[in-house]
Formats: structure tokens, sequence, C-alpha cells
């Protein structure tokens, strides 16, 4: 009887040595954000947007859809707002000084793109860089920081 309760201890209580935890942990972060923690802004545009990521982020093809929105015209909830310069997204591991392959976007609709083709090619610490360009020189960026 105390063999059968100190296993049902060992199996009920903390992490299992034969599962993957970390993994569990890091998709649980998605689970717990709310709207105001995935909205951005670029300083200088004064434009916002916001991030939904309807795969990923894993190691492999991730997908995210931006939304975005001005100061002065719009909210979270929209309308959205085209970017007021180009928009481009970037894949860089700041501790191996190297990114990733070019991402693809493509707007779907007034202020809304899809950017896909969002490859994480190995575990570790990620940048999304998304980048506002006026004739090829970058304007105006945001940094997130992932650990794949």
């Amino acid at each position: 009887m105390i063999k059968l309760l100190l296993l049902t201890l060992l199996v009920a209580c903390g992490e299992s040595p034969l599962l993957n935890h970390a993994n569990e942990k890091f998709k649980a972060v998605g689970s717990i954000l709310n709207q105001e923690s995935r909205v951005y802004s670029f300083k200088e545009s004064k434009t916002f947007f916001i991030l939904d990521w309807t795969q990923g982020p894993q190691l492999g093809e991730s997908i995210l859809q931006v939304k975005a929105w001005n100061e002065a015209e719009g909210t979270l909830n929209g309308p959205y707002q085209d970017f007021p310069e180009e928009f481009s997204v970037d894949l860089w591991m700041p501790d191996m000084g190297h990114g990733s392959s070019p991402v693809k976007i493509t707007k779907i609709d007034q202020g809304e793109y899809l950017v896909n083709k969002v490859y994480f090619i190995m575990s570790g610490k990620w940048e999304v860089r998304f980048k506002l360009k006026r004739q090829g020189k970058v304007v105006d960026e945001v940094v997130l920081n992932l650990h794949i």
C-alpha cells in the first residue's frame, strides 16, 4: 500500500523525467497572452500593430498575421490602415550571427498582412525584426525576442 502511495506521488507531482516539459511551458505562454500584450508600436511613425501567430512560433515554418493602424485613426479593433512605409520582417539569431531565409509578406486587406515562410531553422534565441523602410533604409523598427 505504501509503495502504491509513493508511486502515485512520484507520478502525480512535479515534472516527469519521461516527458519534455520545456516545450509545454513555451506553448503555454501563447495561450495566456492577452490582446494588450501583443500590441507593438513603431514609435517614429506612431503606427501600431498586433501579431497573431496562426502557426508557431516553432521550428520549421511559422505563420503570423499582422494588423496595423495609426494612432489618430484606428484602434486594436480597427479600422486598420496600411503601414505608412514599406513593411518588412527579418529573422535573426543574435547568438549565432546569422538569420534565416526571407519571409513572404502578402497584403490580405487594408492594414492586414499575412507573413509566411517564417522559418526558424534551429533552436535558440531569435529576433523577429519588424521594419518600416523608406527608399530601402530603415526608418523605424520593432524587435520581438523569442526563444525557440
